[in-house]
């Protein structure tokens, strides 16, 4: 991926906690939709930037084999029937063709989104189902609760320069909007596309996740308005079970390959 791609490095001492939260915030909504593509006993399954892996380890107990790819793998434990890969969808085509593509907080970080889509495209089988999960526009009303105002003001001001940090470094926020349209052009069927949103409290999974970002966006954050000491106190404002912001709603998008694709 170019400088201007995922901005959380898996290399990072944040990198655990990181991927922690993920999980803990995004995978039950995940699994629920990978579920209800169909039977997974005795597909091959892709994991395109599997992060920690805590997807395709899920999905290696249930397939007859996974692929899970990233970057930067190190984080992926070794299981039966998980074949882990060190790729970059930008430029790497995945290896061999599989009944499930899966994606997840990927393709809205990269300039090249459509070309890695297609990519993901062309790995499916006749039949094969991809699905890609994205967070989207964050809600104008951010802080719902708060212990005073100076703490939902300074969240107000965290939020403005975390987008615009991510926004500088190639993040569409809009792209989970766009990608049923995209999914279409690509030639995918039975497109749909869902959207999990909710409260997230300060020490849950959510405002952990926000936390884990903080030392590693920390340069930019403070060229767009925060000091240290604003990202101390949002620090402690994100551990604070006081504290209650409205969650950035995860979209999930899904299509199929038809079942008889056409000539090329």
């Amino acid at each position: 991926m170019d400088a201007r791609g995922y901005a959380f490095d898996n290399a990072s001492d944040q990198a655990t906690a990181h991927h922690d939260a993920l999980a803990d915030l995004l995978d039950e909504p995940t699994r629920a939709a990978l579920t209800g593509l169909g039977e997974l006993t005795g597909r091959r399954c892709l994991e395109v930037a599997a992060g920690a892996g805590s997807i395709a380890l899920w999905l290696a107990g249930r397939a007859a084999e996974v692929v899970a790819t990233d970057i930067a793998p190190q984080h992926i434990p070794a299981r039966p029937r998980l074949v882990v890969r060190r790729e970059d969808i930008v430029t790497d085509q995945p290896p061999g063709t599989f009944d499930l593509v899966h994606a997840r907080l990927v393709l809205g970080h990269l300039p090249r989104r459509e070309e890695a889509l297609r990519r993901m495209v062309a790995a499916l089988r006749p039949g094969g189902a991809l699905l890609i999960g994205e967070f989207a526009h964050p809600p104008v009303d951010f802080v719902a609760d708060a212990p005073d105002t100076a703490t939902a003001d300074l969240l107000i001001r965290y939020l403005a320069a975390h987008v615009a940090t991510l926004t500088a470094r190639g993040l569409d926020p809009g792209w989970a909007q766009r990608a049923p349209a995209v999914f279409a052009d690509a030639g995918l069927t039975e497109v749909r596309s869902g959207t999990t949103a909710g409260r997230w409290r300060g020490g849950g999974p959510g405002c952990r996740l926000l936390r884990a970002g903080i030392p590693q966006l920390r340069a930019a954050l403070l060229t767009h308005g925060l000091t240290d000491v604003d990202l101390t106190a949002t620090t402690a404002a994100l551990d604070d079970p006081r504290v209650v912001v409205n969650g950035f709603p995860f979209v999930q998008v899904s299509g199929r390959a038809p079942d008889h694709p056409g000539p090329a």
